[in-house]
């Protein structure tokens, strides 16, 4: 399958394995007319011959069997809309947009069947064991955590949008109850979140804070059982206590979680890379009918819905 690729940017260096490794070949790469960061991305990926000096208006005029988009969020709907046009099948970069107007342009339009959003993380083995978990479970509490080493709303939208999304991919949708915001004293961007949530199923705690030592990370406890992403590429699964006595060494009764399942998302790619490509290859092969990861552009504008949500809309 030839693919045309738009964009050279830091996450190009993660795609471009991936799409190799599921026999796509990319037949046409450009990001801006004459750009030198591309070509210079094009020749250090033996992609010079496919480099297009004329941009990505020129990678549309060739014939292509699909495209991904990996460029910046600010350009990605302007550009997602031309491509649409084509009629083929398109792998776009999360979040797709900064607001709601912009990304319901591409829902409206005739093709949006057509959009595959690149939520890597719902393809996790370990995500998906604690899907499985989830929908196993009659009822329970969530708390997410979302730290960053930046400040700011598009930072948020940015990454806290994978914990999001992460959280309706294994909760389902849910209503935000409660909230408070707190600002930096000097930069005047968001400092804090704190969110109570809920559906028929969960009661959620979202906490998200920015430059503090922490991983992202979800812990679901439902009955007996609790089931750790901490970080996300990593579970335990915990059932009882151990009780640890007090000794010489420690003068202090310990109760310690007993482990008794645990994994890591092992993957010689970007973690859910490969297997999101392997969906991307039967998106393509199917007339873009999504599979029960769902990565339509519709998932993606309800998870920057509920970030919106969560921290404003300006």
């Amino acid at each position: 399958m030839k693919i045309g690729y738009i964009g050279s940017g830091k996450i190009s260096k993660f795609h471009l394995p991936a799409i190799r490794n599921n026999n796509l070949s990319i037949k046409g790469i450009g990001t801006r007319k004459n750009s030198a960061n591309c070509k210079t991305f094009a020749r250090d990926s033996d992609l010079l011959e496919f480099y297009c000096k004329g941009g990505w208006h020129e990678v549309l005029d060739k014939n292509l069997d699909a495209y991904c988009i990996c460029i910046d969020t600010d350009v990605t709907a302007d550009i997602l809309l031309k491509v649409l046009e084509k009629g083929k099948p398109i792998l776009v970069e999360k979040p797709v947009a900064w607001n709601l107007l912009d990304i319901d342009s591409l829902c409206n339009h005739k093709n949006s069947n057509n959009i595959f959003v690149a939520y890597n993380r719902r393809f996790y083995d370990v995500v998906n064991q604690a899907k499985d978990f989830c929908d196993k479970s009659d009822s329970g509490t969530v708390n997410i955590n979302i730290p960053d080493s930046k400040q700011g709303r598009k930072v948020f939208l940015s990454n806290g949008c994978h914990m999001i999304d992460l959280a309706r991919y294994l909760l389902g949708d849910f209503e935000v109850l409660n909230k408070v915001i707190r600002y930096d004293s000097i930069s005047g961007e968001i400092a804090s979140l704190t969110a109570l949530c809920s559906n028929k199923k969960w009661s959620i705690s979202i906490n998200a804070h920015s430059l503090i030592p922490s991983n992202f990370g979800i812990t679901i406890n439902s009955k007996k059982n609790v089931f750790e992403l901490l970080p996300v590429e990593k579970f335990n699964l915990y059932e009882g206590l151990e009780i640890i006595e007090p000794d010489s060494n420690n003068p202090l009764r310990r109760y310690v979680p007993k482990i008794i399942k645990t994994g890591y998302e092992i993957s010689n790619f970007k973690p859910g890379f490969d297997n999101m490509y392997k969906d991307f290859r039967e998106f393509i092969r199917s007339d873009c009918k999504p599979s029960k990861k769902n990565n339509t552009i519709f998932e993606a504008r309800n998870t920057l819905l509920k970030c919106i949500e969560l921290i404003g809309d300006n």
